[in-house]
């Protein structure tokens, strides 16, 4: 089980690699248009090449870290995502850098009015969309716009020092629409997060007896009609056992219904610790009454199952006080049935409750069943 920290965590990164997706595709193909339209790679290939050699290893990176997380979406998870973050800003950075570089050199003076269209989107989009991550949320912005702000400002002349004074402005508006968007989604995934364990603590709750901690009835009864289509489906047998402690009302009358309560609590754990399928459903029936649904498990099983439940019950030993040491015990009724859609799903509870009240007119603390294959 992950810490709430840890699902949030990875909830999160699996957000952020779904968002970047689009952005390992995006680089390469504005690239590749750029320099093929305007020829880059026979009136400069050094630019070209050294371009979409870094491009290359980031797409590469990219989709490694995609198919590594899609194949395992737990593993690692601190690892994976300082790598997704520093693959995001390596980009971010490699951009800003050849934003630079084709304001700064005079041989791509035909891209550079392109490239400071595209830059500014880029960062505004990334910026926003990449919020989930509070260092991409800064650094992606920055790392793509610095480097050229620096040259304009380098530069020194008025059209380029106007440029510079307008993307500082730009980028502080991102810093500002980028930390809203941040400060939503986690608004927003802390809220959903919180409203499914409280939903699941309801289904819990409405599930579980309070005081034994077993399955309640309503939960019971829902188990029983499908486990009762499925082992008609399959043919296979399916076998309930009815519970009942003997002499419990004089317990309550001599010790109290606390001590009563305390001796349900420690029978329900001793029962519910002899089943070990989970496939299996023990639950309060209701009083001092308990149930057993035991699917696929025929009449010898049962019985064994059943003999070793009388013997922990009566092996317990209870303190009512400092002084006294109890013991109880339960009388148990079995049946098993292969159950058939067209038959009553009654029967086998009816014939249970029966085999239960032979077992404690015979003398109780015994176990008696019936065979309705």
């Amino acid at each position: 089980m992950h810490s709430y920290h840890e699902q949030l965590q990875t909830h999160a990164l699996n957000d952020l690699t779904t968002r970047a997706k689009s952005g390992i595709i995006t680089y390469g193909s504005v690239w590749l248009i750029i320099a093929f339209s305007y020829q880059l790679h026979t009136i400069y290939p050094s630019f070209f090449y050294l371009n979409t050699g870094i491009l290359l290893g980031i797409f590469l990176s990219r989709i490694t870290h995609f198919f590594l997380l899609k194949r395992n979406s737990t593993a690692q998870i601190s690892l994976m995502n300082q790598w997704l973050v520093l693959t995001i800003l390596i980009a971010a950075a490699h951009w800003g850098f050849m934003t630079a570089w084709i304001i700064f050199d005079d041989r791509l003076a035909e891209l550079r009015t392109i490239i400071l269209i595209i830059t500014p989107a880029f960062a505004i989009g990334g910026a926003c969309n990449l919020s989930i991550s509070s260092e991409i949320r800064t650094l992606y912005p920055t790392l793509m716009f610095i480097p050229f702000i620096g040259t304009l400002i380098y530069q020194g002349d008025t059209e380029s020092l106007m440029l510079a004074i307008l993307t500082s402005i730009c980028l502080l508006y991102i810093f500002t629409s980028s930390k809203a968007t941040h400060n939503d989604y986690w608004a927003a995934i802390t809220n959903h997060m919180v409203a499914e364990e409280r939903a699941e603590l309801m289904e819990k709750l409405s599930t579980t007896d309070p005081l034994t901690q077993l399955k309640n009835r309503m939960f019971f009864d829902a188990e029983f009609a499908k486990e009762w289509k499925r082992c008609s489906r399959l043919k296979c047998p399916l076998s309930l056992i009815m519970i009942d402690l003997d002499f419990f009302k004089g317990i309550n009358d001599n010790y109290g219904h606390v001590f009563g309560d305390e001796c349900l609590r420690r029978v329900a754990a001793t029962i519910n610790s002899k089943v070990a399928r989970p496939t299996d459903c023990v639950a309060r029936y209701g009083g001092e009454e308990f149930v057993v649904l035991l699917p696929n498990t025929n009449i010898k099983a049962t019985a064994m199952l059943a003999q070793r439940m009388i013997k922990a019950v009566a092996d317990l030993e209870l303190h009512p006080n400092n002084n006294d040491t109890i013991h109880i015990t339960c009388s148990i009724g079995g049946a098993t049935i292969t159950p058939d859609f067209k038959a009553d799903q009654g029967s086998l509870i009816k014939t249970a409750d029966s085999a239960l009240y032979h077992a404690k007119g015979t003398g109780r603390n015994r176990y008696y069943s019936e065979d309705l294959s």
